[in-house]
C-alpha cells in the first residue's frame, strides 16, 4: 500500500512538472506522459512496461528486434477489462510477453494508429513484427492463457528463432 500510495505521488509531482516550460514543445510532452505510464503500470502484478504510443513502441521494436503485442481497448469495455486484470496476469504469459515482445495497450478510440489495423470490436490483439508487418490479429475476450503462449510459439516460427 505504501508502495503504491508512493508511485502515485510520485506521478502526479512528475506529472504537474511536465507540463512547466516550453509548452510549444509538444513531441516532449508526449514522450514524458508515454514514460509516465510506464512507470504507472510497474508493478509485481502487471507487466513491467507497457507502451501507449505507436511511434515510440516500433521505435524501441526496431532497435531491440523485436515482434509486437499490441492490445486495442476501450475504457469502457468490460472485457478488455477483464482480459488486463486476469489472463495477461497469468505467470507464464505476462513472463513471455516481457521477454518476447513490446507490449502495446492502444485505446482504439483516443490513440492514433495506421488505418491498416481494421478494429472493430474489442479487446482485439494483434501480433506484428518490428516493421508493422501483421502475422495475425484475434478479437474478442480469450480467458485461457494457453490461446496467447500458442500465438507465441507461432511468431517465434516466423521469424526463424
Amino acid at each position: 500500500m505504501i508502495k503504491q500510495l508512493t508511485l502515485l505521488l510520485s506521478f502526479l509531482f512528475i506529472s504537474c512538472n511536465s507540463h512547466q516550460g516550453d509548452e510549444n514543445n509538444n513531441s516532449n510532452s508526449i514522450k514524458n506522459k508515454t514514460t509516465l505510464l510506464k512507470i504507472a503500470n510497474e508493478s509485481k502484478d502487471d507487466i513491467a512496461v507497457i507502451y501507449t504510443n505507436y511511434k515510440e513502441a516500433f521505435s524501441v521494436a526496431n532497435s531491440e528486434n523485436k515482434p509486437v503485442f499490441i492490445l486495442f481497448y476501450t475504457k469502457y469495455c468490460r472485457w478488455c477489462t477483464k482480459l488486463k486484470e486476469t489472463t495477461l496476469k497469468d505467470t507464464t504469459l505476462k513472463s513471455r510477453l516481457e521477454k518476447e515482445f513490446i507490449v502495446l495497450f492502444l485505446d482504439k478510440n483516443r490513440d492514433s494508429y495506421p488505418k491498416k489495423y481494421k478494429v472493430r470490436g474489442v479487446p482485439a490483439v494483434y501480433m506484428t513484427d518490428k516493421n508493422e508487418e501483421i502475422f495475425t490479429s484475434m478479437v474478442g475476450y480469450h480467458k485461457n492463457p494457453k490461446d496467447y503462449l500458442k500465438w507465441f510459439d507461432y511468431i517465434k516460427v516466423e521469424l526463424g528463432n
